[in-house]
């Protein structure tokens, strides 16, 4: 089982880590070693259209992620949505943009509150002083909620101390599930993988502080531009409370943030009937390329589809159990989605498991509480 034992970015990775998880045990995949670019890791740059790069991880899937960046090149600069998983990456980006133009960043747009989408934003401000930094106002009220920035860099040597072995404990039990001989090879490394990232990620992150952002809007903001103007929009609440989208009207690419994600998606703290919702009023843009928080760039609305259909059959089945009066607990043991694991991890042993992980168990508590009329709290549960 898995909890929220650290969510420094978007989960950080939700662990039950028991004794002795900072132990790390003679291994045969090798902890220490270096996340190279051959593990379709770290940001690499891909042309949407003229005008629109993606930065993202060549391979799509990891335990911890990367939030994908768009920028939009505008007549006199950059927009960005989202600012990069950590500071370095934050800067691997600018300096990918500076070998694509000498414009400045001029706006960043923060889709939502989790970590692997803002932590590189000050980074940014830092190399461009002038820049505008945009939320939504749910977001921006959410991000100076103590409960949720607690999980995020602030510099504070306490604070940061505590996300430092968080990650270490999270380092050491993917570390020791790796090294367990009762597991499927295919799980073993997975998490042996997903340690080696993590621990590049961790590395990444501390040193460096959160910034909210500055402005905020309700319902839509344009960034106006003659050949690529930005439309922001919140479409109403999903896997955060305050998820913003982008849409450029005449390049008919929309940027969704974790509303959706890929191949595995993410039901932390979400709001499940309004999820769908959203979706509906997602895919009534007429989008030639939709660009998820995670994941590969989409060409139709195939996989909106899927996820509306999860949502809904995840909705289906714990509603009348709560109706019945079961516990949480109870609920969860009765909740059967393996048919939906199968589907949305490719039949993979090791995403099956991450799909109960960052799917199923918390997605479950969220329908919970919204059968019980328990409010869904971002960042305490």
């Amino acid at each position: 089982m898995w909890k929220n034992a650290c969510r420094t970015a978007l989960v950080l990775t939700a662990l039950v880590l028991p004794a002795g998880a900072h132990e790390v045990p003679n291994l045969p995949y090798p902890p220490g070693t270096t996340v190279t670019a051959a593990d379709g890791y770290l940001y690499e740059a891909s042309k949407l259209a003229d005008g629109v790069w993606l930065f993202a991880s060549p391979e799509p899937f990891h335990v911890q992620p990367y939030g994908n960046v768009i920028a939009v090149e505008q007549a006199d600069g950059f927009v960005l949505f989202d600012s990069g998983g950590t500071p370095a990456g934050a800067a691997r980006i600018l300096d990918m943009l500076a070998a694509l133009s000498p414009k400045p960043v001029k706006a960043v747009v923060v889709s939502h509150w989790h970590g692997d989408h803002i932590n590189g934003l000050r980074t940014i401000q830092q190399r461009w002083p002038k820049v505008r930094t945009i939320a939504t106002n749910a977001t921006r009220r959410t991000l100076t909620d103590p409960k949720v920035a607690r999980f995020m860099p602030t510099g504070d040597t306490a604070s940061d101390d505590a996300i430092r072995r968080n990650l270490e404990g999270a380092v050491g039990h993917l570390r020791s599930q790796a090294a367990r001989s009762d597991l499927p090879e295919a799980v073993r490394a997975g998490n042996a993988q997903a340690a080696r990232e993590l621990q590049h990620y961790g590395q990444e992150l501390l040193g460096g502080a959160m910034l909210v952002p500055a402005e905020g809007f309700d319902d839509r903001l344009l960034i106006d531009d003659p050949q690529r103007p930005v439309e922001l929009r919140f479409l109403g609440r999903a896997n955060t409370d305050g998820d913003a989208v982008a849409w450029l009207p005449k390049q008919k690419i929309v940027m969704s943030g974790d509303i959706v994600v890929s191949p595995i998606p993410y039901g932390f703290g979400s709001y499940p009937k309004d999820w769908e919702a959203t979706l509906a009023a997602l895919k009534a843009f007429d989008f030639k390329m939709l660009v998820p928080g995670h994941g590969t760039v989409m060409k139709d609305a195939t996989y909106l589809d899927r996820l509306s259909l999860l949502i809904a059959e995840t909705r289906a089945k714990v509603a009348p159990l709560v109706a019945q009066g079961l516990s949480l607990d109870d609920v969860q043991k009765q909740i059967d989605l393996s048919a939906q694991a199968q589907m949305f991890s490719g039949g993979d042993a090791f995403r099956s498991r991450i799909f109960d992980q960052y799917w199923r168990q918390p997605f479950v508590a969220s329908v919970f509480k919204e059968a019980k009329g328990d409010p869904i709290i971002q960042g305490g549960g």
